[in-house]
């Protein structure tokens, strides 16, 4: 129920107390609320149905059957004692709505799977959000079709709506919004003016956009007098709804002949424009100097497209990261102007401005460094990132080799259940073990927020705690700008340091990264001058991990004892292939195997570490005390060419074609991946064949030195660790096994 057809609902009946429930045959009532407290509820989209009332035997679930985060949308399945039997004749379907409940102790406990999908607000209540089939992907996003009804008639004058995507799978999709307006509403917007030939609505677009994500903002709207109802259900019937207007086909301009840097900006202005409307098929003159790339209906891969014409026509590269710090016609022109003129972005932070940045609070100094230990002596351990790939193998790795308790940072849950989001973690990449509850310390808080979103007391008494920290935590996002990755990667390492002064010297374990270094920079040694790197980076991910290693470095000036460890592409498990399904590499590589083409990138190497090596590494230096004060490189220090890497996967039974990065982000385009999978994460943040392109090896020394004789050793880079990696691709449905494959598009076949 959306929360204006409640608010109608309390109109038509005054002084009457309306109560919303949900309930199914199969579970018997679920959760109840009074309408008039529910609908107040701000954080809601629709209209919660009130506090579940057996919130422990209910279970939010991704599409790999995993708990999701809080706060997050999964699909609702309902366990305990209220369950139906089944359904009578019908065993399939019994056991496929009805399948094993593994979070109950009850031997033989099942679970009912509702189709809904749902969230649990802070406050505890539960929000039905829609139907998991009215979930759909545009341009690689996922679309609840439910909120973005609801947010048209929160904000547009209408008696009802719905929304449906228009598009077969492998064609570029849209949203069509059918609207029904209310010419009696003078609250919501009314006066909206509709193209007939496109379909396009300035002014509604206006009103969404502030209630919704870019993608998921309608492109087209089709008025009508009312909706098609069907006579048995009373639902809207969608098959009856008449067709939108049919889409613009693109105009082919060929090359784009470059215009001279000394033209007027009027002329670049029209010539941007017309790029615009060309890439995102819009009319001509459609396009403001203030309108925003990504509201018009741009993306990740319409972006890359862009890119490519403005170099072609304006003779300038625009990195992703400087587009997104102003996204509008006026501001990329401003940047293409910038770069023609001085050769560098003069919007992007400066070397000067990223020194500015990395200085630490006077107050963050140890009063004392008597008392550090080390971790096998450490009986409480601070973790950052627990709920993350590598965090999820630390803790592992911080559990299995020492006696000590972890407290982990997660954000606060409103069931107050901490455990939840880190068990499902582990769970994820087959590491729970029942036994683990018992020494994991949830700790709820926030990372971007000072004092992690804690009360001083809390803070305090966990600076009293804790022996030592363990800090891989940070938001890694090759295409958001500087501004938007400050306050959990570079004020989040401010509380760190923070909470490892408050008391003592507390030894912190710093994960940087390997993306602090130029992508061709060469011979990247492990003491070099963080000052000479300060401007080597475009990427805000990057300048964030460099800002966040000079305040532990400037800590560690101030007596606090450290190590930092530097890791590149942290790869599957050896030996399982538990692989982050958010890792852009990872991600690269299932695409190219379940398309059957790889991107040719000119001197590109693939540095890929194994996860279990780097947790390994991480636990067994944090055990010396030899090793403060030091800087590991964990990255593999000589990486292979990324074509040797294609090659290994084409011995296991994988051809692979090369094809030019843009020809493969093309056949990517036309053959989307799976739901769920990790090639969402490239059509969702398209890299440009640069963000790939590496050419670095990597000075070790001070790795190999502290791991020695008795430390793990380094997984090597071939055919059984390829083979291992499929393996686990297949496993989880990304890829086919070799032998049930076809190419996912059509194409030339592979030479000789």
């Amino acid at each position: 129920m959306t929360r204006t057809l409640a608010q109608r609902a309390m109109d038509l009946l005054p002084g009457t107390r309306l109560l919303n429930v949900y309930s199914c045959s199969e579970t018997h009532e679920v959760a109840a609320g009074d309408l008039g407290e529910l609908v107040e509820n701000e954080e809601s989209t629709y209209c919660a149905v009130g506090v579940p009332m057996d919130p422990d035997r209910l279970y939010l679930m991704d599409e790999n059957g995993e708990r999701v985060p809080e706060g997050e949308a999964g699909e609702l399945f309902v366990g305990g004692d209220c369950l139906a039997r089944g359904y009578v004749g019908l065993p399939e379907k019994t056991e496929k709505s009805f399948p094993e409940d593994p979070y109950s102790s009850v031997d033989g406990a099942r679970m009912y799977r509702t189709g809904d999908r749902a969230r649990i607000l802070s406050d505890g209540s539960l929000e039905i959000t829609g139907r998991v089939d009215f979930m759909v992907k545009i341009r690689g996003y996922s679309v609840e079709l439910g909120a973005v009804e609801a947010a048209i008639e929160k904000g547009l004058a209408v008696r009802s709506c719905v929304v449906i995507s228009e598009g077969e799978e492998g064609e570029d999709k849209r949203l069509v919004a059918y609207i029904v307006p209310d010419p009696e509403d003078d609250e919501r917007l009314s006066d909206w003016t509709i193209d007939p030939k496109t379909g396009r609505s300035k002014e509604i677009r206006s009103v969404l956009r502030d209630g919704l994500p870019h993608y998921a903002v309608p492109s087209v709207y089709v008025e009508l007098d009312s909706l098609p109802i069907q006579a048995t259900s009373g639902k809207v019937d969608r098959s009856e709804l008449p067709p939108p207007p049919p889409r613009l086909a693109p105009r082919d301009t060929g090359d784009i002949d470059r215009l001279a840097e000394s033209a007027p900006r009027e002329e670049k202005q029209a010539l941007l424009a017309r790029t615009w409307e060309d890439v995102l098929r819009l009319n001509e003159g459609e396009v403001q100097p203030e309108d925003d790339f990504f509201d018009l209906g741009g993306h990740s891969l319409a972006a890359a497209q862009l890119s490519s014409s403005v170099e072609q026509g304006f003779g300038v590269h625009v990195s992703m990261p400087l587009f997104m710090e102003d996204p509008t016609l006026g501001g990329l022109l401003d940047r293409i102007e910038e770069l023609q003129r001085d050769g560098e972005d003069g919007g992007a932070l400066t070397s000067e401005d990223l020194r500015a940045e990395a200085v630490l609070d006077p107050e963050i100094a140890p009063q004392s460094t008597e008392g550090a230990v080390t971790l096998r002596d450490a009986s409480d351990v601070f973790l950052t990132g627990a709920t993350g790939f590598l965090g999820a193998f630390l803790l592992d790795g911080l559990l299995s080799g020492t006696n000590a308790r972890v407290h982990c940072l997660v954000r606060p849950r409103a069931d107050g259940d901490g455990i939840g989001p880190i068990e499902a973690n582990l769970r994820r990449y087959g590491l729970w073990r029942s036994e683990m509850v018992e020494r994991i310390v949830p700790v709820a808080g926030d990372l971007g927020e000072p004092l992690f979103g804690l009360e001083e007391g809390d803070f305090d008494a966990l600076a009293k705690e804790v022996d030592l920290i363990f800090h891989p935590g940070a938001v890694v996002n090759l295409i958001y700008p500087y501004s938007s990755l400050k306050a959990p990667n570079v004020d989040g390492t401010r509380e760190v340091l923070r909470l490892a002064c408050r008391y003592g010297a507390k030894p912190v374990h710093h994960v940087s990264t390997n993306g602090i270094f130029p992508p061709e920079m060469g011979l990247c040694e492990e003491d070099v001058d963080l000052d000479d790197l300060a401007d080597a980076r475009e990427d805000g991910y990057g300048r964030s991990k460099w800002v966040a290693e000079k305040l532990v470095r400037e800590a560690a000036d101030r007596g606090l004892p450290v190590c930092v460890y530097r890791p590149g592409n942290v790869s599957g498990h050896s030996e399982t292939g538990a692989s982050n399904p958010r890792d852009l590499l990872g991600a690269v590589i299932v695409e190219s195997l379940r398309l059957g083409y790889a991107p040719e990138i000119k001197a590109w190497r693939m540095e890929i570490t194994p996860v279990d090596f780097v947790a390994a590494a991480m636990v067994h230096i944090a055990s010396d005390p030899a090793t403060y004060g030091g800087t590991y490189h964990l990255a593999n220090p000589e990486p292979p060419p990324a074509d040797e890497v294609f090659d290994l996967l084409e011995e296991q039974g994988y051809p692979l074609e090369r094809l030019p990065f843009d020809e493969w982000l093309q056949r990517l385009d036309a053959a989307p991946p799976v739901e769920g999978s990790p090639g969402e994460i490239v059509r969702g943040a398209v890299p440009a064949a640069e963000d790939l392109r590496e050419n670095n090896t990597y000075d070790d020394q001070n790795t190999r030195r502290a791991l020695d004789d008795d430390g793990p050793s380094r997984p090597t880079i071939d055919g059984n660790l390829m083979q291992t990696y499929a393996g686990y691709f297949v496993q989880q449905g990304w890829v086919e096994a070799t032998g049930n494959r076809q190419r996912a598009s059509a194409g030339t076949r592979r030479g000789p």
